[in-house]
């Protein structure tokens, strides 16, 4: 739950603290958002390829360790 305080009450170093970490924070929020994906999509095109195995069902003890099922 997010809630306003008053910054008044507030030592002046915490003011100028909370206000370079606030700074901090949105410019790495914008500088995150435009920033171009270090992989771009499909960069293993025809270098790499899946097992048919993959596809196939898992075991069913396996499955049951998803569950919380007892590991054997």
């Amino acid at each position: 739950m997010i809630r306003a305080i008053d910054v008044s009450d507030l030592p002046e170093p915490m003011v100028h603290a909370i206000e370079s970490l606030v700074q901090t924070y949105r410019r790495q929020i914008r500088s995150a958002s435009v920033a171009p994906s270090a992989r771009p999509i499909g960069w293993l095109k025809g270098q790499w390829e899946l097992a048919d195995s993959f596809f196939e069902p898992l075991p069913d003890d396996l499955l049951e360790a998803f569950d919380g099922g007892p590991p054997r």
